[in-house]
């Protein structure tokens, strides 16, 4: 009842992190892909078709793409493969209002849902879904686990979860580079562009205090996926996972 999760550097209540998480994203929704680009150099794009590659998209797809933000994923997916169909599910009704914005500025108005509620309490239906997608929002969740057996149970037998995250790189050297970048710089630049250090002070606590990705596939096979894999990206800061339903 009182047990405590990561929610950047600090412990806070479980029953409390869902509406923190969501006050972040509501305070940085106006300028989420100009920091997103900015914080990256613009190599975010490449990881995330490096990501729709790993996701092997099919034109039958129904894809499932949660921690959707302003929908990234979703548009690069169904600007690839434009007869799938899409739910796009977050927690945080700004960016879903931003993302379906995107998506009818895109003109893509046809068999796509839109669903605000944190991925672990999603009412979704089982095994309706053949591809799940979640791009730098898995960290993000409060209860992973609970998170991951929802999106089992939506998946058809067959069906497959890619999550993309960000990894604390290995290499003594990199990984002090990028600890530095990422706590010191970050926030500056949220600062500067989004005027809100504390937002992206807590992103870039919430990359080091995340699961490495072997404890990632760990908590794949307990939600009971299997052929689980990860593929390390960019000096080891960014992970590709995939596994399948049985």
């Amino acid at each position: 009842m009182n047990e405590k999760v990561n929610f950047g550097s600090t412990k806070v209540l479980k029953t409390k992190k869902t509406k923190l998480v969501s006050d972040i994203f509501s305070s940085v929704s106006n300028k989420y892909d100009l920091m997103n680009d900015a914080m990256s150099f613009g190599l975010h794009r490449l990881w995330k078709e490096r990501m729709y590659v790993v996701s092997k998209l099919r034109k039958s797809d129904n894809v499932l793409d949660l921690a959707t933000g302003t929908g990234d994923i979703a548009l690069k997916l169904l600007s690839k493969k434009k007869s799938i169909r899409i739910t796009c599910l977050d927690e945080n009704q700004e960016m879903l209002d931003i993302c379906k914005d995107r998506f009818m500025d895109n003109g893509f108005v046809k068999d796509i849902l839109f669903i605000k509620s944190p991925a672990e309490t999603a009412k979704l239906e089982k095994n309706k879904y053949t591809l799940a997608t979640i791009a730098f929002g898995f960290r993000n969740f409060t209860d992973h686990s609970k998170a991951l057996q929802n999106i089992y149970n939506s998946l058809m037998p067959g069906g497959r979860l890619v999550i993309m995250e960000f990894t604390t790189p290995k290499n003594k050297l990199v990984k002090n580079i990028f600890e530095k970048y990422t706590h010191n710089i970050i926030p500056k630049m949220g600062k500067i562009i989004a005027d809100d250090y504390d937002s992206y002070r807590y992103l870039a606590e919430s990359i080091s205090t995340f699961y490495s990705p072997a404890e990632v596939s760990d908590l794949y096979a307990e939600a009971g996926f299997i052929n689980t894999r990860y593929e390390i990206l960019v000096g080891n800061m960014v992970t590709i996972h995939i596994g399948f339903k049985c």
